[in-house]
């Protein structure tokens, strides 16, 4: 009985919200105006035309009369005063609208303006054509750039500066350009380039756009580049771009008007920000408008802005307190101007409180309630209180707060308030929590982050408090890493004040924490599908970091991370540890070390899928602290000062993390970093699996006390930039120990490693280039040292010859080998197009022998047409094996490329990564290809190559885009593998994916198979759905759909299923409120793998099924209903033996009639069926009263024989109850 009045109370509040905001939308919809000739059909209250309702007309004489002493037969005259119209929000909020947001276009459209307090993040990007026409000895003409920011405000210049490639710090311009501060601009460079430095065509140029405040503080965009080709080859570039632009858009265009729009749809595509430092306050402007003419040009302040094929658009400014007018031009016809006063306040808040006393009046079974104390009292007396508040004060600071004690009994309302509550992980769970679709667009977030009953979190400036979830977030250095996802308080400051670096002077980040969950980390290697199983289940939601890592194959260092992104890349279900990615995951890497020399046919990095997360173990103690910092300082511009500290109090083993750094900054791409850490116990334990989470393999040790420490120096040096030279030279050298008991979430090999090395790179003359390095790399008893030297010269603008010795000793437990490699490439172009190369490489030295022969010979050619496409082949033969790839490249623009290429090799040798024996190496070289406008093909070749593993993967697939809106696309792959074991499989998969994008509906489906015979045979399916749809005005519906079948053909118990789907409906016709109808129906099924912990010694599956309405047949009555079932089976044999099963039946009627302005009657009916548990019904009647807007008193008898809480079935609770609720 509580419960359900505390729900009533949250339904009754839900729907007030919704009805504002419903009210809000119709009144925004109401702006818009009638055409230039309409056709009204006006009668009684309501005027509609033949677009359907325009307006109608609802009075308050019925709800709050002025007259006194009148009834339904007193005259027109005497009614007269309660006919009218209030337009407002009643008090106690209130509302003040200041300036002119909204403007009416000709045609039906409309534009408008909006103030959010929360700023969001800020924007600043510059594009320009990725290649301008150079003849040799000048840039033909001169180069536009365009420039798009949404904080002009705060910005007192912008300056563009450009660069040559190899200058690879950045340090001297060849030109610096001023631009306008505006939130759109553009500037042309004449593209004067310095004299006494020689240019040619096919060199890059790189530019970067920076914006400074008053102060001195700056911005900075990540670089990008143009390249220098000769004018021919950029006319036909230009035409191609034309011709694909046209397409595109459907219209005519010229080559200029082509290339504007595409540097405007770059610009506005994404957010370029390298470095933020200019502080941001006030408060975001968002201006927006729909239906406007088509084919029209629109600025806003005179600078123009893209208008979407549905003909929407929307601009984003960040702007200071006071007063902004933003000019808005609709081609040449209309003008209008939006007046905007920003105050920099806000204040939004909703709370609740709600009590109940009620009789203690049980019968049955005593068991359920036999340890609580308060049921030996006669009366019972709950409560709740709940609030949610967001604050601006000043334009500056941004307080968001939220707190819940939940219904419990008032003695303990604040028992463990601080304290987080591991049940947030199955909130999700709840069927009443949420319906799939509520039938008015809206879009549901949680603004606040917290597993526990309390949340609390200030930003100002780039500055952060908050009590809540967090993320640790100590980064910034190479081995002092510690990222977890944690409740309690933390703290992220920073100085406003940087170096002349870009850095901050001062920044601090502290934590403090009760840690509830265990940190994770499972990492995988592609299987040709996109269903991963991680090694733990229950995890903590948005815990989960996913990570693609780029590692060298030659000593397992991480070159480079890139972050997955939740929801674009991937999907994630934290309860059963499971994870879906967008497309198919295979081993993609790309060549890029600067040698010339090979180790194997196919050489190049890896590329692995890591993923970081925290858990709920069954038997974790969180009764433990967790604490940690990171400090950094700034002292001047050369010296900064760091450390770090962690420390977790654990149940078992206490970790702890110490470290501190040094650096010296002598300029920006030189200087000295000194670094030394110390760890105690294991940081995380790591898995790792190859057969996509079925088995794992735990890769870092854990048993026994560990401690150790790493230290790593590295130094760099730009001789350009400290004068010593006029050319580009640059030198780096770096030296890293690790002891064996050293252990991070990333970093635990479990052995003592010693790194160290140098390398130089310069220009010699500006036809010549040289790259020198040394390394050596030890891990346990094993050491590899390798020395190469490699010079390019550039004969003229069409020749260039190169060559590089390199030496390569190799201490293996097996043996030791000393070899010698030469190589010599030369490299011609013929014309514009063609450009073709040859490669000799030599094994000078085998080392008697013991080092096998390496002696390779590759021939390939490249041609170049457009914007920088190319189709191009290679052959390799030697003596480790063969290989030859084909590869196409399509540039639609500068940022988006589609490519399409073919790789084969036969490597037959036992060469392997010395230093990685744990992994099942290999890459894959894939690009795709356009076809036409409507066809995508791309061809695959995985090659994997691991220390007794070898194998050759391919991958064909098409993307098939038939209509706009529409898009569908396959995948096939068929690879063959030996794994650790000696086992020979055969592993092929196809996936099938489809899609409809429009204004109405969006819908995904994607189909998987995957077979696995030989050593392994396992069969598995995969398939996702996705589906909205708006039917019309009044009906939305909405649908889910993922299932994945696994079985294990040698083992069938180590098979895995799970099936996970709900779909709903929402009905509220758009031109009534009496009515809203919901409904939803979800099918779970889950049978983990023996891979994962938890929940694989069992499968279960449930149905829910909910029906729920409301009909208000006028001010006086309204209906409301609901029905729910629940069906749930178990069985605790892996797929085998006898289901136990439960089902439960509930139903539920309510009448609420309005008996004058402050008394409402409330009379409900329960009926609840269970399984082998009979059938319990009974009638609950109360009163309530408003004493005023913001308080209610109520009063009621429950004659049910049943309890609230369904969990308990077996005993009565019945009596009278007094209920109080207060809301604002």
């Amino acid at each position: 009985m509580k419960n359900m009045k505390m729900k009533l109370l949250d339904y009754t509040l839900m729907g007030l919200l919704a009805g504002m905001a419903a009210a809000q939308a119709q009144a925004q919809e109401a702006t818009s105006p009638a055409p230039a000739s309409p056709q009204l059909d006006c009668t009684g209250d309501a005027c509609t035309s033949d677009e359907g309702l325009l307006f109608k007309l609802r009075t308050r004489s019925y709800d709050v009369p002025v007259t006194e002493g009148t009834n339904e037969r007193s005259g027109s005259q005497v009614l007269q005063p309660d006919r009218r119209v209030s337009i407002g929000l009643l008090e106690p909020g209130k509302a003040v609208v200041q300036g002119k947001f909204s403007l009416d276009l000709p045609n039906g459209g409309a534009i408008w303006a909006t103030e959010d307090p929360a700023l969001g993040q800020p924007e600043l990007s510059v594009s320009a054509p990725g290649m301008v026409a150079f003849d040799g000895s000048t840039i033909t003409q001169p180069v536009q750039f365009y420039l798009r920011s949404n904080y002009p405000d705060f910005a007192q210049r912008y300056e563009l500066a450009i660069f040559r490639s190899s200058d690879v710090d950045l340090i001297a311009p060849i030109a610096t350009v001023p631009m306008d501060v505006a939130a759109v601009s553009r500037v042309e460079w004449d593209g004067a380039l310095p004299a006494g430095q020689r240019f040619r065509a096919g060199d890059e140029l790189v530019y970067v756009l920076r914006a400074y405040d008053a102060e001195g503080r700056f911005d900075e965009t990540q670089p990008r580049t143009l390249q220098l080709v000769r004018p021919e080859e950029a006319e036909r570039g230009a035409q191609m771009l034309r011709d694909s632009t046209q397409r595109t858009l459907g219209t005519s265009l010229s080559t200029q008007q082509a290339l504007d729009q595409s540097l405007v749809d770059s610009v506005f595509s994404s957010n370029g920000l390298r470095q933020q430092n200019i502080p941001i306050y006030g408060s975001r402007v968002r201006v927006q408008g729909r239906n406007l003419p088509e084919g029209q040009q629109l600025t806003i302040n005179g600078e123009s802005y893209p208008v979407d094929l549905e003909r929407k658009f929307v601009a984003e400014y960040l702007v200071p307190v006071g007063q902004h007018a933003y000019k808005v031009e609709v081609g040449d016809g209309y003008a209008g101007t939006l007046d905007v006063d920003v105050t920099g306040r806000y204040f939004f808040a909703v709370a609740l409180a709600d009590v109940t006393v009620s009789q203690n009046k049980v019968a049955g079974s005593s068991a359920a309630f036999a340890n609580d104390v308060r049921y030996g009292d006669d009366v019972i007396s709950d409560g709740r209180l709940a609030f949610y508040g967001k604050g601006k004060f000043k334009g500056k600071y941004l307080v968001t707060a939220q707190a819940d004690t939940t219904e419990r009994d008032i003695e303990r309302l604040f028992d463990g308030f601080t304290q987080a509550d591991p049940q947030d992980v199955f909130r999700r769970l709840d069927p009443d929590l949420y319906y799939p679709v509520y039938g008015d667009d809206s879009t549901t977030y949680r603004d606040v982050d917290t597993m526990g009953r309390f949340y609390l979190r200030m930003d100002w400036d780039k500055n952060q408090a908050l009590w809540g979830n967090f993320s640790t977030g100590l980064t910034g250095t190479e081995f002092a890493q510690y990222q977890r996802s944690l409740y309690g308080a933390a703290l992220n400051w920073r100085t406003s004040a940087t170096t002349r670096w870009g850095d901050p002077g001062t920044e601090l980040r502290v934590f403090a924490s009760e840690a509830q969950t265990a940190p994770g980390r499972s990492e995988f290697i592609g299987t040709g599908g996109s269903l991963y199983y991680l090694r733990h289940t229950d995890l903590l939601p948005g815990s989960d970091v996913v990570t693609l890592e780029v590692t060298d194959r030659t000593t397992g260092r991480v070159e480079n991370r890139i972050v997955l992104q939740r929801g674009a890349d991937y999907e994630i279900d934290e309860l059963q540890g499971r994870i879906l990615l967008t497309r198919p995951l295979a081993q993609i890497t790309r060549e890029n070390s600067p040698t010339l020399t090979r180790d194997a046919p196919l050489d190049g990095l890896e590329q692995r899928l890591a993923v970081d997360y925290e858990w709920v173990p069954s038997n974790f103690d969180a009764d433990e602290m967790t604490a940690g910092l990171r400090g950094k300082h700034w002292f001047g511009n050369h010296l900064a000062v760091g450390a770090t500290y962690v420390d977790e109090n654990r149940a078992g083993q206490d970790y702890s993390l110490v470290g501190a750094d040094v650096t010296l900054q002598a300029g920006k791409g030189t200087y000295l970093k000194l670094e030394h850490t110390k760890t105690e116990s294991t940081g995380t334990p790591v898995f790792f699996s190859d057969n996509g989470g079925f088995t794992f393999t735990h890769i870092n040790p854990i048993t026994g006390p560990r401690k150790g420490t790493a230290t790593a120096v590295e130094a760099r040096a730009n001789f350009r930039e400290l004068g010593w030279t006029a050319s580009d030279w640059s030198a780096g050298a770096w030296w890293r120990d690790v002891e064996a008991g050293y252990s991070t979430g990333s970093r635990d090999f479990g052995q003592d490693i010693v790194e160290y090395g140098a390398e130089m790179l310069g220009q010699v003359t500006s036809a010549f280039g040289l790259y020198a390095r040394y390394s050596q790399a030890e891990r346990g008893a094993e050491t590899l040292t390798q020395a190469q030297v490699t010079g390019e010269w550039r004969i003229n603008d069409l020749s260039t010859l190169s060559a590089e010795l390199r030496r390569v000793d190799e201490q293996r437990l097996s043996g030791n080998a000393i070899g010698t490699l030469g190589a010599l490439k030369y490299a011609q172009r013929f014309g514009t197009s063609l450009e073709m190369w040859g490669i000799a490489q030599l094994t000078l030295d085998d080392d008697g022998g013991q080092y096998e022969d390496n002696n390779a010979f590759t021939l390939g050619g490249k041609y170049l047409f457009g914007n920088l496409s190319t189709v191009g082949a290679e052959v390799t033969t030697g003596d480790r094996g063969d290989s030859a790839q084909v590869n196409a490249e399509y540039r639609l623009d500068t940022d988006h490329t589609v490519y399409g290429s073919y790789t084969f090799s036969t490597d037959s040798t036992e060469y392997d990564a010395l230093f990685n024996p744990n992994r099942q190496t290999g890459w894959t070289l894939g690009q795709r290809w356009r076809i036409s406008d409507q066809t995508t093909m791309f061809n695959e070749s995985q090659f994997l190559k691991a220390p007794n593993e070898s194998g050759l993967a391919h991958t064909y697939g098409m993307d098939f885009f038939p209509a706009q809106g529409w898009r569908m696309g396959f995948t096939l792959s068929d690879g063959e593998l030996t794994n650790s074991q000696g086992g020979e499989v055969d592993r092929r998969a196809v996936s099938v994916s489809g899609g409809r994008t429009s204004p109405d509906t969006d819908w995904q489906s994607k189909l998987e198979w995957r077979k696995d015979s030989g050593f392994e045979q396992r069969e598995q399916w995969v398939t996702t759905h996705r589906l909205t749809h708006k039917i019309n005005e009044s009906w939305r519906i909405a649908a889910r759909l993922n299932y994945s079948d696994t079985e294990d053909e040698i083992d069938p118990t180590a098979g895995a299923r799970f099936i996970e789907g709900n779909a709903g409906f929402a009905y509220r016709p758009w031109n009534s409120q009496r009515w809203n109808l919901f409904g939803r129906y979800t099918y779970l099924y889950d049978l983990a793998t023996l891979g994962q912990l938890g929940g694989a010694q069992y499968d279960q599956k449930s149905q829910i099924l909910s029906l729920e309405g409301v009909y208000r047949l006028d001010h006086h009555w309204e209906f409301a209903a609901k029905l729910a079932q629940r069906e749930g089976e178990v069985r605790f044999g892996r797929g085998t033996g006898n289901w136990a099963d439960s089902s439960t039946t509930f139903a539920a009627g309510q009448v609420r009639y309005e008996l004058r302005q402050q008394w409402h009657g409330l009379a409900e009916y329960r009926w609840l069926d269970v399984k082998d548990g009979g059938t319990r019904q009974g009638w609950l009647l109360g009163v309530d009263r408003d004493i005023n807007r913001n308080f209610r008193i109520g009063a009621g008898y429950n004659f049910t024989d049943f309890s609230d809480n369904l969990t308990n079935f077996d005993y009565d609770h019945k009596g009278w109850f007094v209920n109080l609720t207060g809301q604002y």
